[in-house]
């Protein structure tokens, strides 16, 4: 077999056998190349969309996080005005107590009931009983009305005993109620700023780190892509001189895969022939000189 390759090789002309092999070897480095390139591609496309499949988890997360932010800030806000409201009434209580404790103090303040009617008795009997001057008269007749009026008061003083422990029991009522406000404002407080904490480290997870390696892996996967689609181009641009080569050889074409593994073996045994030739000086056919240059040895 062997031997009919060589001859094949004679009569269809070293060149052309030459220039096949050096095709089907380009042809087969540039497939190589291009499929490197095209799983690599894949690979990084993966990645890219693992990456922008994080971002997009992250800005969901970051959203519900902003929403149960606000929400939460929003019931922070109605609590405060509704706080502010019990706070005016509570205000207004307290006034309100602080002026019927007065009244209270100072009706108790004053000798008792009884203590009030024996004065009030004993003023009258000095006008009965007593020459006075008119002056005098009208003093005692001036105190008497005043003691009147007080013991008129202090039948009222039950009435405004009562008013005020209600006003009490309402402004312990509404401190209780405040409590409550305070401790819910407080603890949607600190839920909210749990939510915004969340949202922002997960926004920040996206710019400082997650957004700048989707970003790298998306332009290496542009990168490798369009390496894999030139390898392919540049090797279809071999396939039309292979098989006008190839038609050319005619029926050697027939032999396929292990006859052209054997032309290639002839062709870099008379290369090497060529080489010994050139190093020891001897004369090189053309056909060997021809060889030589096209491989670049000369």
């Amino acid at each position: 077999m062997f031997e009919k390759v060589h001859l094949k090789v004679d009569e269809l002309g070293l060149e052309a056998t030459i220039e096949l092999v050096d095709l089907k070897n380009k042809l087969k480095l540039l497939r190589s190349q291009s499929n490197f390139y095209n799983d690599e591609a894949k690979r990084l496309l993966r990645l890219r969309n693992s990456l922008n499949q994080q971002i997009s988890d992250l800005l969901n997360e970051s959203k519900g996080a902003k929403k149960n932010r606000n929400d939460l800030n929003q019931k922070v806000s109605e609590l405060k005005k509704d706080r502010d409201v019990l706070r005016q009434q509570l205000d207004e209580l307290f006034k309100q107590f602080e002026e019927l404790d007065s009244q209270v103090q100072n009706t108790e303040n004053h000798q008792s009931i009884i203590q009030m009617k024996k004065e009030v008795h004993r003023e009258e009997w000095t006008l009965q009983t007593q020459k006075i001057t008119p002056a005098e008269e009208n003093a005692i007749v001036e105190r008497i009305a005043q003691i009147e009026a007080k013991l008129s008061q202090m039948k009222d003083i039950s009435k405004i005993l009562t008013q005020r422990k209600k006003i009490q029991t309402d402004i312990h009522s509404i401190k209780a109620k405040l409590k409550i406000f305070s401790d819910q404002i407080h603890k949607y407080s600190q839920e909210s700023q749990l939510h915004h904490n969340r949202m922002v480290e997960s926004l920040a997870l996206i710019d400082n780190e997650i957004k700048a390696k989707a970003d790298d892996a998306h332009q290496k996967y542009v990168e490798a892509k369009s390496k894999a689609d030139d390898y392919y181009i540049k090797s279809q641009t071999l396939i039309p001189r292979i098989n006008e080569i190839m038609n050319e050889l005619g029926e050697f074409h027939d032999m396929k895969n292990i006859q052209i593994e054997k032309v290639s073996e002839v062709v870099e045994n008379r290369v090497n022939i060529a080489v010994e030739k050139f190093k020891s000086g001897k004369r090189l056919t053309l056909e060997e000189f021809t060889l030589l240059v096209k491989r670049g040895m000369v």
